[in-house]
């Protein structure tokens, strides 16, 4: 990994830094290490978190191998005062080469766990990418401390400090403590690192600019605007103030009080996450960690149980939750952030070229009026390849995790609906046996009758009968549903195929169904469906049903909106619909038209619909892309054509029309 703190001039030579950074690690090392013992340590003097192995994996990633002396030092200084034996001093040097072995598990484990990162990851840094998040938490924050472990415990019971009976269960706490500190401390250390390069401007001219990477950009502009900022710069500083707070207090309550509001952190983190970026999230991550532990090992929260181990494993696995969540989120955010910026810079370099060949178009000759239109040409033609990379990345990952769910689900359900059927045939051969055992014996003694007679048999068998045709009926739905999900992903089949839209669209409103349900604000959403007789329509299919996807997602939403300020009584006398309608036109043509009953849209908005990146719904919960999208896939992959019919305040149509043999487009 490439270095995160720049390198700068010191009037100190080199390698004084270098001890200087060894020592500074080995004092951090052993002061965590005591604070653990002191804050979170279990009757057995084992502490189920261990910061110290996080604060060591964060500076060997951070400054680089070098630094490992430190951690060997550190290790070694904490380990010596909890394991040694001062009778004598020959007891003393007996007592200290457990230690030395711990020391060096720790350092080998720590260097491990930083070189499969550092190859894997090409020396990126790694919580910037959801992938190599998960990297850092197996091979950095789970393969590493393996090493830790192992040679820890196994110089304890070879020192006769631990039983070699206990070996694995020593072992397992050992381990899963090293884990929940590199998960807990390191993505800190990380984080801030990263931020600290990044943001080379003082903290509080980060405080008064927005959370955002492009208004560090724009700071000239921000400095001058500052004047009509200080709302804004106010609710900045005090956000993270609220954060904080909130999370200590329902962790506070949760933990400490001993109700169970755990869930209530995740939606505070994700703001956390949204709003702070990396470094905050990962400090209140950290945060709640802190309280979670300490609260558990003191016998407080909904994770104490009578075993001491099965509590520090729950405990582990909500720390482990909470933390990938949050890592992957961030991730996530940075990922798109990046695209975002990427795509602003391209389209601001754009726009300025274009400014530059309208005044060279002024001065110039034909020939520069040539260049220009192949210029132009080019543009659109750059613009039209983002857009089909974003629509294929978008298609093959719904696709695949479509077909991978439907995948997984199958296997399954069908394997319980193929033994339902054996189950019924034993069922029914053990109660033909009864009924032959009660032919032979009418009359059985009293205490056996009473017994039978408080099962009762007749409702009994009737009841199983019941039971058995209802898990049927249960599978049969989850099969239905499956297919659904694999007719909308159609992944299995070639680019151009013959198939029936008619599945399409109905796989689209399976998947779609839960849209559709009633709610505490609406009655459910009716549909209906007026299928004409159409041909096999030789198209491909997946980019197709993502169209009927945009299009019925979008008529939900427009019902939605128009239900604003409606109470429910009104809305049930004039409940929401969709048509869906389908028809051939003639011999290669088809129709099909999606249509509600909401608000309409106004002539200026129809106008824009199919532009890139317009959309009228708030930040966040619309890119513009989709209707865009869906023309392109109507009539350039098929040769058909999209359009929009509305009636402002009645209802809205989006027609469409495709051939019945595809028809290419170059």
């Amino acid at each position: 990994m490439k270095q995160m703190i720049p390198q700068k001039s010191s009037i100190f030579p080199h390698p004084l830094r270098q001890i200087g950074g060894i020592i500074v690690l080995a004092i951090a090392y052993y002061g965590m290490a005591e604070m653990s013992r002191h804050l979170a340590s279990t009757p057995q003097n084992v502490t189920p978190v261990w910061p110290p192995d996080g604060i060591a994996t964060g500076a060997v990633l951070l400054f680089g191998n070098w630094i490992g002396y430190g951690v060997l030092l550190g290790s070694f200084l904490a380990n010596f005062w909890a394991f040694r034996d001062p009778t004598s001093l020959l007891s003393l040097v007996i007592s200290t080469l457990p230690v030395l072995l711990i020391a060096i598990g720790t350092t080998l484990g720590t260097l491990l766990g930083a070189f499969l990162l550092r190859k894997t990851t090409n020396h990126h840094y790694p919580l910037e990418r959801v992938t190599n998040v998960f990297k850092f938490l197996i091979l950095t924050g789970m393969v590493g401390p393996m090493i830790n472990a192992t040679v820890g415990v196994a110089s304890l019971a070879l020192s006769g400090k631990v039983p070699w009976t206990a070996y694995g269960t020593v072992w397992l706490t050992w381990w899963i403590s090293n884990v929940s500190g590199i998960f807990i401390v390191t993505p800190i250390l990380l984080s801030w690192g990263q931020f600290i390069q990044k943001n080379r401007h003082p903290i509080w001219h980060w405080l008064s600019l927005s959370s955002t990477s492009e208004d560090s950009e724009n700071l000239p502009d921000l400095r001058h605007s500052r004047a009509n900022s200080h709302p804004l710069r106010f609710w900045v500083i005090v956000e993270p103030v609220i954060l904080i707070g909130l999370v200590i207090l329902i962790a506070k309550v949760a933990f400490g009080e001993g109700y169970h509001l755990e869930y209530m952190l995740i939606p505070t983190l994700i703001w956390s996450a949204f709003r702070l970026g990396q470094p905050g999230a990962t400090l209140l991550t950290f945060i709640v960690a802190a309280i979670a532990v300490i609260a558990t090992v003191n016998g407080k929260g909904s994770f104490v149980i009578a075993d001491l181990n099965q509590s520090l494993m729950q405990l582990q696995s909500f720390i482990g939750v909470i933390t990938l969540t949050i890592l992957v989120l961030t991730a996530t955010i940075a990922e798109r952030t990046q695209v975002e910026t990427k795509l602003r810079l391209a389209f601001a370099e754009l726009a300025k070229t274009n400014e530059t060949l309208e005044v060279r178009v002024e001065q110039r000759t034909e020939q520069l009026n040539q260049k220009n239109t192949t210029l132009k040409q080019a543009l659109q033609t750059l613009k039209q390849t983002q857009l089909q990379m974003l629509e294929i990345e978008k298609m093959s990952a719904l696709g695949q995790m479509v077909a991978g769910v439907a995948h997984e689900i199958n296997n399954p359900v069908n394997f319980i609906d193929g033994n339902l059927t054996y189950l019924s045939e034993h069922i029914q051969g053990l109660l033909r046996a009864l009924q032959a055992y009660q032919q032979h014996y009418p009359n059985p003694p009293q205490a056996l009758q009473a017994e039978l007679d408080k099962l009762e048999l007749d409702y009994l068998q009737e009841d199983i009968s019941n039971i058995l045709q209802s898990m049927k009926i249960g599978t049969d739905r989850i099969s239905t549903i499956v297919l659904s999900l694999r007719n909308f992903s159609r992944l299995d089949e070639a680019e151009l195929k013959a198939v029936d839209i008619h599945q399409g669209i109905d796989s689209t409103l399976m998947i779609l169904q839960h849209r559709f349900q009633a709610t505490a604000h609406r009655p459910q959403i009716e549909v209906i469906k007026e299928y004409g007789q159409l041909p096999l329509i030789e198209c491909n299919a997946g980019s197709l049903n993502q169209v009927f996807m945009n299009l019925l997602s979008n008529a939900v939403d427009a019902l939605e909106e128009s239900n604003q300020g409606r109470s429910f009584p009104d809305i049930s006398a004039n409940p929401n619909a969709i048509w869906i309608q389908t028809r051939q036109i003639d011999t290669n043509q088809v129709m099909i038209m999606i249509s509600d009953n909401g608000m309409g849209i106004s002539e200026e908005i129809r106008s824009k619909l199919f532009d890139p990146f317009f959309t009228t719904k708030p930040v966040g919960k619309g890119t513009g892309l989709g209707l865009f999208i869906s023309y392109q896939i109507v009539t350039e992959k098929h040769g058909g054509n999209l359009w929009c019919e509305s009636t402002l305040g009645q209802s809205t149509k989006f027609v469409i029309e495709i051939p019945v043999k595809a028809q290419r487009i170059d």
